[in-house]
């Protein structure tokens, strides 16, 4: 159900979806078309680059989102770039205003919007977190575009008191050809070994025969990932009502995912517990591979995630999950969905969409054409594949056809469209 990412941990609340702030802080399509008509969406757009509103920091998607409104809203490169400087030390960066920012500068970099490639450049050269900068732009720009600042960088690098390069990504990968000291931290760090298997050599009965072993408790959770990297093991089962074992909490649960269907029984009963640990296992199981009886199950699963205010992952697997069962339980949860829409964690959003396409396909259309102006790529790369075609969609369409800020599929997907 957790994300297990970084997420937004500030004083501030959202704004509401109604108005242009509330969806631009959620990365919704209207919010973008919004503000190319409101006077307020420059400091609107500002804000959300000097706090990110991303509810889950690694994975939900705003850079191209943003990029696209400074570059159609012809903001001043300097203010934004200013960001960079003035956001403080990694660890006290509470608003992830640096990577924001520096995110947003790489896609309008990639995109060829004048002077972006030159201030990051800057910032590599003089500012603070320029490891941070070199390496992101390093990923994404061609060669030529950095490769030149190679003595500014090997200069810092002597000066830095702790330098922290990830040696095997570029741009070290490429100067390593010419920089012993880089070539060296490289092989050192492809060489580090990686988490110890004590388990490695030891009979899949034996790894079972200590899950069902008390006093050696402190070895289950290397016990369980050795198991999950072997074939789906049915024994486990037996062993979740008859030991403690489910403790260990999360690498049980996930040894679990790996039966599929045979765990579906099993699942049924630790789902109907509202206390048993592994029931959002359970839940994960029924949505996958349930079928009509299992409904209302998912649907308790979504009044369990309501209770939990600050949780908003988990969502799309439940959604996902009613979609394919259907059935008049599954519908009676479209109001839910259409509120989840709004939600400030858009990595799920594809999922509501792809779950309103097949249960409320009379209402869906309306959301598909927003999705064009979507921040999530997976809502965007949908909608192109399915918002209905009228003059408004045919001309979004062709945007998103000739944007280079697009990614190639979806700049296929409306090419197609259109032809």
């Amino acid at each position: 159900m957790t994300c297990d990412t970084d997420h937004c941990d500030h004083d501030w609340h959202y704004a509401s979806p109604r108005t242009v702030a509330g969806a631009l802080q959620r990365g919704l399509g209207r919010g973008a078309r919004r503000a190319m008509v409101d006077p307020a969406a420059p400091d609107l757009v500002t804000d959300c680059l000097r706090r990110d509103y991303r509810w889950s920091w690694q994975v939900d998607q705003r850079d191209v989102y943003l990029a696209r409104l400074v570059r159609d809203l012809r903001l001043p490169l300097a203010p934004i770039t200013a960001l960079l400087y003035a956001a403080p030390p990694e660890e006290s960066d509470h608003d992830n205003a640096f990577t924001a920012t520096l995110d947003v500068l790489e896609v309008l970099g990639r995109a060829g919007v004048d002077g972006a490639v030159d201030e990051a450049r800057r910032c590599i050269r003089e500012g603070d977190r320029w490891l941070d900068t070199l390496q992101t732009v390093a990923r994404a720009w061609p060669i030529a575009w950095w490769d030149d600042l190679y003595p500014a960088v090997a200069d810092r690098l002597n000066a830095a008191d702790e330098p922290r390069p990830l040696w095997l990504s570029p741009p070290w990968t490429h100067w390593a050809q010419r920089d012993p000291r880089i070539a060296a931290a490289a092989s050192a760090a492809r060489s580090r070994p990686g988490p110890p298997r004590p388990f490695a050599d030891t009979p899949t009965a034996d790894l079972l025969a200590a899950l069902r072993e008390p006093d050696r408790a402190d070895q289950w959770r290397p016990v369980l990932r050795e198991l999950r990297r072997r074939p789906p093991e049915p024994g486990l089962l037996e062993l979740v009502d008859t030991s403690p074992l489910t403790a260990t909490g999360g690498p049980l649960g996930g040894a679990i995912l790996r039966l599929g269907v045979l765990a579906v029984p099993a699942a049924r009963r630790w789902a109907a517990t509202e206390e048993h640990p592994l029931r959002w296992t359970a839940l994960e199981l029924l949505a996958a591979h349930g079928d009509t009886a299992d409904a209302p199950a998912l649907v308790a699963g979504l009044d369990w995630l309501d209770s939990r205010p600050d949780e908003l992952c988990g969502y799309d697997d439940l959604a996902g999950g009613l979609a394919r069962i259907g059935g008049p339980t599954a519908t009676s949860v479209l109001p839910r969905l259409r509120r989840l829409w709004f939600s400030p964690h858009s990595h799920e959003r594809a999922s509501y969409l792809r779950a309103l396409v097949t249960l409320d396909p009379a209402r869906a259309p309306r959301l598909l054409t927003e999705g064009l102006w979507d921040c999530e790529e997976d809502v965007r790369l949908l909608a192109a594949q399915r918002a209905p075609l009228d003059d408004a969609t045919r001309e979004r369409l062709e945007y998103l056809r000739d944007d280079p800020i697009e990614t190639a599929d979806i700049r296929a997907t409306a090419r197609s469209r259109l032809t």
